[in-house]
């Protein structure tokens, strides 16, 4: 028969809020623009799911 680690009593919300503070999201001032489409978002995140295209650019492209 093993026995288990078993807290003695619960945490308090106090002690595990401190313990858990640096876990927390933080917010991030720092917003950049997409070289191609021009959406902004994050830096170091993937974008360009919509791509610019320019009018003449399209007439070029079907020749």
């Amino acid at each position: 028969m093993e026995l288990m680690a078993v807290p003695e009593r619960k945490v308090s919300p106090h002690k595990r809020d401190i313990r858990n503070g640096p876990k927390a999201l933080k917010p991030t001032s720092v917003i950049i623009r997409c070289m191609r489409c021009g959406r902004v978002k994050l830096p170091h995140f993937y974008c360009c799911s919509g791509k610019r295209e320019v009018v003449g650019e399209q007439n070029e492209s079907s020749r």
